[in-house]
């Protein structure tokens, strides 16, 4: 009986802290000095180009603004579990106040899954100072990187194709016809015979290479906005409303599958892509930008027709590299996001599951308590 008096006031002190946590959280005071503009800088590697630092603040100011509203939504999970056990002691009723011991529990692992959440944000993405966190990991910085670098590239092949493609039609297209007068008997010289060849060797090759990159082009494009998105809607339309979710026994589930998603897509997704890129991007960009110097070269004006007539011409052996050097934009349109979503699947569904199922891991720890 001494030992369950002493639990009870335990929980009564802690029922009196989840309320005033609460408090503070609805009325937006800050249990803690906030860090100072020039304090939150974000902490990036020396050799992050220069053109991410402004995304890379944005970042920092998105999350220092939601951490806030993560809190808020830790404690008023404290606050529904806490009203609960109180409910539960007013009216006696043993069932409740026990009910009410295990939302506080819920309540205890939301707010340690949040923290754990915001901290390996801060650490991974540099948006706390250096020293509170160390030197940051920032995927989103490798992964916007490699990807616009193989963009401009690829833009830049494309453009040494078009080039090409277009001096070569134009002077392949030139007809020289033969008229003997007076009879009018004319004839077609050389130069189809020779279109033949050029349209074959390299336009239809070019054009070819030239729908495959814009596809390419726009597909990175997509996954690029796509970080982009996640980088600044998990926390505030995934991880806050999860957390409110799951505060309500009935919508648990929901809030477990919202918390798993916020953590999925800031977190998994993007190392998943810089990863992928990290191995594959780099040796594209060194290919396609060769690749787009030589087509320059031997592709303008009346090159593109003198380097194209043949098999072993300059410009048609260069189609061939080509073709094969889009093995990479294969892998970085095709198979990784294809790989990133699988995995990116498989890590929510995991997580969900182990978050929406706490409710028994609460009551075995309780019966342990």
């Amino acid at each position: 009986m001494i030992i369950m008096a002493k639990a009870r006031r335990v929980m009564s002190v802690l029922v009196a802290a989840a309320i005033a946590v609460a408090i503070v959280g609805a009325f937006g005071v800050p249990l803690s000095p906030r860090i100072s503009a020039a304090q939150s800088l974000p902490q990036l590697p020396s050799n992050t180009p220069q053109w991410y630092l402004p995304i890379n603040n944005q970042l920092s100011s998105v999350w220092s603004s939601d951490v806030v509203y993560a809190a808020a939504a830790v404690a008023l999970s404290f606050a529904v579990a806490g009203l609960i056990y109180m409910v539960g002691v007013a009216a006696k009723s043993d069932r409740i106040r026990d009910f009410g011991d295990g939302e506080l529990y819920e309540a205890l692992a939301s707010g340690i899954i949040v923290v754990a959440f915001l901290y390996v944000s801060a650490v991974v993405f540099g948006v706390v100072p250096g020293f509170v966190t160390g030197s940051s990991i920032n995927p989103y910085a490798t992964a916007f990187s490699l990807m616009l670098s193989t963009i401009q590239q690829a833009e830049a092949l494309y453009n040494s194709l078009y080039q090409g493609f277009i001096a070569a039609s134009f002077y392949s297209s030139l007809e020289v016809t033969l008229t003997i007068p007076p009879a009018g008997f004319s004839t077609d010289l050389f130069l189809p015979l020779y279109a033949t060849a050029v349209q074959f060797f390299f336009i239809q090759p070019a054009t070819t290479l030239m729908g495959f990159l814009t596809d390419a082009i726009l597909v990175i494009y997509a996954e690029y906005y796509t970080l982009v998105f996640f980088s600044i809607s998990a926390i505030p339309a995934f991880l806050v409303p999860g957390v409110v979710l799951r505060a309500i026994f009935p919508t648990r589930a929901l809030g477990g599958m919202l918390i798993a998603m916020a953590m999925g897509f800031y977190l998994v997704v993007p190392t998943m892509f810089a990863i992928a890129f990290y191995f594959t991007a780099p040796t594209t960009i060194s290919q396609t930008g060769a690749l787009a110097t030589q087509v320059t070269k031997y592709g303008s004006n009346s090159g593109a027709v003198m380097n194209s007539v043949s098999s072993s011409s300059p410009l048609a052996s260069l189609m061939g590299t080509a073709g094969a050097a889009m093995t990479g934009f294969w892998l970085m349109i095709l198979f990784y996001p294809m790989l990133i979503i699988a995995v990116a699947y498989a890590f929510i569904v995991q997580v969900a599951n182990f978050i929406g199922g706490a409710s028994n891991m609460s009551g075995r720890l309780r019966a342990f308590i």
